[in-house]
């Protein structure tokens, strides 16, 4: 024969109190999501920024190149 001695029963959770906890685990959810959603934004942003910048600076290299190259080219013409 089965001991149920110190045997407690769990009690459920009564209704109301599970939609409370049920509410602030969504509302919890939603927060966690919306704050990733708004980190990988600023990153995108960031990133976008750091695109752009090294395709300026690309683009301005290669200006300068092109000078560079021009500016040899009349030295070597007004030499010869």
């Amino acid at each position: 024969m089965a001991d149920f001695t110190g045997y407690v029963p769990v009690l459920l959770e009564p209704l109301a109190d599970r939609k409370k906890r049920w509410a602030q685990e969504s509302a919890d959810a939603w927060m966690q999501h919306d704050e990733e959603l708004q980190a990988r934004d600023e990153k995108t942003a960031r990133l976008k920024t750091l695109r752009l910048a090294k395709e300026a600076a690309e683009t301005a290299a290669a200006a300068r190149a092109a000078l560079v190259q021009r500016a040899k080219a009349k030295r070597k013409q007004n030499l010869a």
